[in-house]
């Protein structure tokens, strides 16, 4: 975390946000410009950070409350905005025009979310929208789906939340468009013989439920 402090403190304090007049009041951005970047709270950066580039800021201002965002987003349960709503204000920044250590320390924090989440029991729900959102940002999944595959349990519990999606070649996440080139990786990640054959007891169950189910709809019928 403290490298992307690091990498982003050369982006310059914003001296005004622009955005939608008609709701710039409720963004609360008088305190964002004025109080020190690493003491803006979650519920004075929420609002901000869920409607960035939709009715406020631009890539500059962004930039510079990247950092505290993202520290908030890994730090505080259940905030608002998710990841990947983040991850979709990340793209808008147009990432690829940031510096290369700027990407660089973003990669790497990604990497040490998905590390710490593969520390965890259960963490399925988590990977799942962590994986949502960095494909939103328009990073490369597919390093990160390769470091989850080593871990077949976790492979288990994302497959778990999105099982049912599956069967219709779909993911469950309703973040999700069609159009990122993560959704069609994460689905071939799905479907390769290597997850497919960790994952095959969770489909099967799940093929089973959808029997039974089906039949006793039949049954009332």
């Amino acid at each position: 975390m403290e490298r992307l402090y690091e990498v982003f403190a050369k982006v310059p304090k914003p001296a005004r946000i622009d955005g939608c007049p008609c709701c710039m009041e409720s963004k609360r951005v008088d305190v964002l410009l004025r109080r020190p970047l690493r003491q803006l709270t979650p519920e004075e950066l929420a609002s901000y950070s869920a409607s960035a580039f939709l009715t406020a800021g631009d890539v500059d201002d962004y930039l510079y409350f990247l950092p505290r965002i993202m520290e908030i987003t890994i730090s505080e349960l259940g905030w608002w905005p998710d990841f990947e709503v983040t991850g979709r204000a990340i793209r808008d920044s147009t990432p690829e025009k940031w510096q290369p250590e700027q990407r660089q320390a973003l990669t790497e924090l990604f990497e040490e979310v998905i590390e710490e989440l593969l520390r965890e029991e259960d963490s399925g729900y988590a990977i799942d929208g962590w994986i949502c959102g960095i494909a939103h940002a328009n990073w490369d999944v597919r390093p990160f789906l390769q470091r989850i595959e080593k871990s077949p349990g976790h492979v288990i519990s994302y497959c778990e939340m999105n099982v049912l999606a599956l069967g219709r070649r779909e993911l469950e996440n309703h973040f999700w468009e069609r159009k990122l080139e993560g959704y069609a990786h994460v689905l071939a990640w799905f479907a390769s013989p290597s997850v497919r054959g960790m994952t095959m007891a969770v489909r099967e169950v799940n093929l089973d439920d959808k029997t039974r189910t089906e039949g006793a709809k039949m049954e009332v019928g």
